[in-house]
């Protein structure tokens, strides 16, 4: 019998090639963005770095040299060393040739991962915040979905990528269940770059603003496994539309 986890990837890819070929890192010279003045604290280091590989000033497979960083920012190796493990625990940044880090190349294989991960976790958290019928926080969810239409609109991809993070973030938070909240928030970096990588690829459009407004139409009437039945097609769909961005430049 098929896994759930077999049935989700499946419908991800009902239309795809199921070729899993591995993405090539790119060579090419470090060139280091302006990330801002100097700074002292562990979790600045981490937002300022962070910020920079979804704003795509990071290439894919772009070597992360802390010497180099610690110089651009100002502050000691040190720093840095513990800012760029938290990147590799949240997924932005993986291990490249020998010992040195890299920013994550997006292909086909971790979409899917991180598609089947999500869509197998974050609907039962969604309806689990619905059925509790608590603090119920869908006016801050709304808020952000605004925040969001207005990125898309502006063409601020980073910008729309976060704000949709914290659409996601305040949907499942709601759900009061800790590990639930912890997998999940583990995964929203990873799911941003994925999500950005694909709308710089293939643009993003108005459909998944659409789709956030109906999950919180159906949350807020109280129908929980109607909004968690949406969020989970939302995921799938969002996963092939980036992995179709990904083809249609060959970059499985």
């Amino acid at each position: 019998m098929p896994t759930p986890e077999m049935a989700i990837a499946f419908r991800i890819l009902v239309y795809e090639d199921t070729r899993m070929t591995q993405a090539v890192t790119p060579t090419r010279t470090v060139q280091l963005p302006e990330v801002g003045e100097a700074i002292s604290r562990g979790d600045r280091v981490v937002e300022v770095l962070r910020n920079a590989i979804l704003e795509g000033q990071f290439s894919p497979g772009q070597p992360l040299i802390e010497r180099e960083l610690a110089s651009v920012l100002g502050i000691s190796k040190t720093p840095v060393r513990e800012a760029l493990k938290q990147l590799v625990a949240s997924g932005l940044v993986t291990k490249g040739v020998g010992q040195g880090m890299i920013v994550r190349v997006i292909d086909r294989r971790v979409v899917i991962d991180s598609a089947v991960a999500r869509a197998g976790v974050e609907p039962y958290a969604l309806r689990l915040a619905v059925e509790a019928r608590g603090a119920a926080p869908w006016p801050e969810a709304r808020d952000q979905l605004e925040a969001s239409r207005q990125h898309l609109l502006a063409g601020r991809v980073a910008e729309h990528g976060l704000a949709n993070r914290q659409f996601h973030r305040v949907l499942y938070s709601a759900s009061g269940n800790a590990f639930l909240i912890d997998f999940l928030s583990n995964l929203s970096d990873l799911g941003t770059l994925i999500a950005t990588t694909g709308w710089r690829l293939g643009g993003a459009d108005e459909q998944e603003v659409l789709e956030h407004a109906r999950i919180i139409d159906a949350a807020e009437r109280g129908e929980a496994a109607h909004a968690s039945e949406l969020l989970r097609h939302h995921i799938e769909t969002a996963a092939g539309a980036h992995i179709a961005a990904l083809d249609e430049r060959g970059m499985q």
